[in-house]
């Protein structure tokens, strides 16, 4: 399956195929769990370390306006049926909507956000 990896220590983009869609993407993800981060307008799907947020010293990335800690996977997805399938977006678009942040920022910004008053809204 073509995917699209996104490094955020070397700060590479590219793309991959996974043979084995779910083990290969936690080998180039370097966890043991994903989940879906966002949509991207073309239905493939951003995937990210599910536990990315609280492993300390790693770089990360803003990808539009959210921010990731770690790597990434794209997937292609097909709505209509739930399956990964090849993804349609490509390396240079993807590379245009990324800021990359490292180890030390990316600290600063899990502090700022750790750290931020709660507010309860209620409906």
């Amino acid at each position: 399956m073509k995917s699209i990896l996104i490094n955020s220590e070397t700060r590479e983009v590219k793309e991959v195929t996974l043979a084995d869609v779910l083990k290969e993407t936690y080998a180039h993800i370097g966890c043991s769990m994903v989940e879906t981060g966002e949509y991207i307008n073309n239905s493939d799907a951003l995937m990210i370390d599910e536990e990315g947020y609280f492993k300390e010293g790693q770089c990360g990335f803003f990808f539009g306006e959210n921010f990731y800690y770690g790597n990434a996977i794209i997937w292609g997805t097909d709505l209509d049926d739930g399956d990964t399938i090849d993804c349609v977006s490509n390396v240079e678009d993807i590379r245009s909507l990324i800021y990359w942040v490292d180890a030390h920022k990316a600290s600063f910004i899990r502090e700022r956000v750790v750290n931020q008053p709660f507010t309860f809204v209620a409906f």
